[in-house]
């Protein structure tokens, strides 16, 4: 494994000067350990402490750091590289009780890679895995029990060994893992084949942080306002816009927030669940009418 790492780190420095790349190295000031998450895909698979990320061909990254010790608090940071052909390091440093993700160095990326002991080392992995967990049941009978039996005939003493079928038996469960690789520089949504209007989906805490937020407001008018704000910088799913409309009190609103949301969502093929949210089929119909001249 380590040799064929070596020959992949090999090739990415040899056309390192023909296009732009930067490499990325977080560790932890305490040595706890953690997982790197960039653009919501996981980098490594076993937790580390000091983590090296080559290949990758993008000025900011969204970093996510999910310590091992559930404990302590997800990191999230967006990770800017200053120049071309740079290797950036950040710290995870702790003060108090609170982790920070600190900038460290930032030097050009070196002619060779030189291995750090206790350091993983990887290329950037642009798709998500998932992995599935399938339980195949055995069951074992063992149909036949022995039993031992004194008999006494005649004063001869006779050993009878029988054998009973009671129908019982042992049940032996195997647990097999199967692992799908998805493909693809997006997120993929198990079962939907229809069209992509955004890559990466709002994670589910953040989505229900953002609900709360706007379900606070008081006027409708300040909901849309703080509901389209966060739609825009984010990318949802069919069903979460429909959940924000229901936030609305009034149809208008609704529908406004319902065509501004369109371009921002991930599964458009399925956006006839938005309608859910309205009242009225004329709303629906305006709806229809937008998406189809969009």
């Amino acid at each position: 494994m380590k040799t064929r790492l070596l020959t992949i780190l090999a090739g990415f420095w040899a056309i390192l000067s023909f296009s732009q790349a930067y490499n990325l190295v977080i560790f932890s000031e305490d040595g706890s350990k953690f997982t790197l998450f960039l653009n919501n895909v996981q980098q490594h698979e076993n937790p580390e402490n000091n983590v090296w990320i080559g290949g990758l061909n993008s000025p900011a990254y969204k970093a996510k750091i999910v310590f091992d010790d559930a404990s302590k608090p997800t990191l999230e940071k967006t990770i800017y590289f200053p120049e071309e052909n740079t290797e950036v390091t950040y710290q995870i440093v702790e003060k108090k009780g609170v982790y920070k993700l600190r900038g460290f160095s930032s030097v050009p990326i070196p002619t060779t890679y030189t291995e750090t002991p206790n350091q993983r080392a990887v290329t950037l992995i642009t798709e998500p895995v998932y992995t599935e967990t399938v339980t195949t049941r055995t069951v074992v009978q063992e149909n036949n029990d022995s039993m031992n039996m004194d008999v006494n005939m005649g004063g001869m003493g006779v050993s009878v060994n029988v054998n009973v079928n009671n129908g019982m038996g042992n049940e032996v469960i195997y647990e097999e893992t199967t692992t799908t690789v998805a493909t693809g520089d997006h997120y993929i949504l198990k079962g939907y084949g229809g069209p992509i209007g955004c890559p990466w989906p709002m994670e589910e805490a953040d989505f229900q942080e953002a609900k709360r937020t706007i379900s606070s407001k008081d006027w409708d008018e300040t909901r849309l306002s703080l509901a389209k704000q966060i739609v825009s910088a984010n990318c949802l799913f069919a069903d979460q816009v429909r959940d924000l409309m229901q936030l609305m009190e009034w149809e208008e609103t609704k529908l406004e927030f319902a065509k501004f949301a369109y371009g921002y969502t991930y599964d458009t093929g399925n956006y006839f669940k938005v309608s859910q949210a309205f009242e009225w089929e004329s709303s629906t119909e305006e709806l229809n009418r937008y998406i189809s001249g969009h």
